[in-house]
């Protein structure tokens, strides 16, 4: 047995992702609609006749109680799904006073709207068929192919440039065996952002100009450059390499305004290898991994919750194997482990952690991904931890994104 579904709801990332969800043998959705009339009008006129209808309870110039009661003028029997938010007690009350059958919360997951609509429906043995593409194979964390740390970088990483006896010719001869980062610092030293067009000539010189810290920083970037080129297509670019870039240029521009200098040092590469688990996935499940960041870019659900979803694991449990194989300090592993800290542990965790999880917050919304009203509010309230004037919550607009794409760190990126 096939059931029709009508979808009506004012976002077009839900109504697609639903379509998405319940698309199969079992569901026919012929099409959703983000206007209530036009979706009564569908059911008055259609050939199909529908069986279970989904609607957005905050629909706009409409009364989600007037849609039920209209629909079951047409259809008594049809099964009625409300998706909404946040939702008082009252409400559920009126709901259940219509027979609305189901309410699904946001954000949702393929597998609770699966089991949602098997408890309507009654009919978990078929659900079941259906669950089997859900619920994706697990991955197995001790086969995960972990690739290793370039020597460049993990001697880089060691290089303290505080020590008396660490200066510009010891950092050179860490540098200088890897050819190409020799000349992406180079080119680099020479872009207009630094005023010396063509006129550096050796890394002695890249260094000289542009200091030890920031050189380290480069060597860092390239090396993460290099390990994602496993992954290619716009998609992963996006989210492997774009977003841990912009994130560790975005949490150094937060330092100085939130009166944050004594995390500055360590800040970059923090920021830059947050993200770390997800490239090791990616490299590793390219076709599944694709799946989840499309689905990511509906914006009703977070990266942990669908790799959750697809793997039955998560980026940062990933993310901790990776870094426990290259034998990185604790505090990698503790930035790593709290990355997805909630609002309730804003008082617990270190000013690494909610100044790299803002600024990948703010990294996404110049990016223009969707993110979810959970991350709205931790945006706001990671700003309020620390007192944020408006001037500071406002600086990361569209100017400032048009000045950071002009970054040398940032620009040639797929590079």
């Amino acid at each position: 047995m096939t059931y029709n579904v009508l979808i009506v709801t004012d976002s077009i990332s839900e109504g697609k992702l639903l379509k998405q969800y319940l698309q199969s043998d079992m569901f026919n959705i012929p099409s959703f609609f983000d206007d209530a009339n036009d979706a009564l009008e569908e059911m008055k006129h259609s050939e199909n006749k529908y069986d279970i209808i989904c609607v957005n309870f905050n629909l706009p110039e409409a009364n989600s109680f007037d849609i039920v009661k209209k629909v079951r003028s047409i259809y008594p029997n049809i099964i009625t799904v409300i998706i909404a938010g946040n939702i008082t007690k009252e409400i559920i009350r009126d709901l259940q006073g219509l027979r609305v059958n189901a309410l699904i919360l946001r954000p949702f997951s393929k597998a609770q709207v699966f089991d949602k609509f098997a408890e309507i429906l009654g009919r978990k043995d078929l659900i079941r068929k259906v669950l089997v593409n859900v619920n994706t194979e697990s991955i197995d964390l001790s086969s995960i192919t972990i690739p290793p740390m370039p020597t460049v970088m993990m001697n880089v990483l060691s290089f303290d440039s505080e020590k008396m006896e660490n200066g510009s010719f010891e950092l050179e001869k860490i540098i200088n065996p890897d050819k190409a980062i020799t000349l992406d610092i180079i080119r680099i030293a020479n872009s207009s952002f630094y005023g010396r067009s063509g006129s550096v000539k050796s890394l002695k010189d890249a260094i000289t100009l542009l200091g030890l810290k920031t050189v380290k920083n480069l060597v860092i970037l390239q090396s993460r450059k290099q390990l994602g080129k496993g992954v290619s297509g716009e998609i992963f670019k996006k989210h492997i390499t774009e977003i841990p870039i912009l994130t560790s240029l975005v949490a150094l521009d937060l330092v100085e305004p939130l009166s944050l200098g004594k995390i500055r040092d360590g800040l970059f590469t923090f920021a830059l290898f947050r993200k770390m688990g997800m490239l090791v996935m990616a490299e590793n499940f390219p076709r599944r991994y694709l799946e989840v960041l499309k689905r990511l870019e509906f914006g009703l659900q977070t990266i942990y919750q669908l790799e959750k979803e697809e793997f039955n694991s998560d980026s940062i449990e990933v993310g901790l194997r990776v870094f426990k194989y290259w034998r990185l300090p604790k505090e990698f592993q503790d930035l790593m482990a709290n990355q997805n800290f909630d609002e309730s542990n804003i008082q617990n965790v270190s000013d690494y952690d909610r100044i790299t999880m803002l600024a990948e917050l703010i990294s996404k919304k110049l990016l223009s991904l969707p993110v979810t009203q959970a991350e709205l509010k931790m945006e706001t309230l990671i700003f309020d931890f620390y007192k944020a004037p408006w001037i500071v919550r406002e600086t990361f607009d569209k100017e400032y994104f048009d000045l950071i794409k002009e970054h040398p760190y940032f620009t040639g990126i797929s590079g």
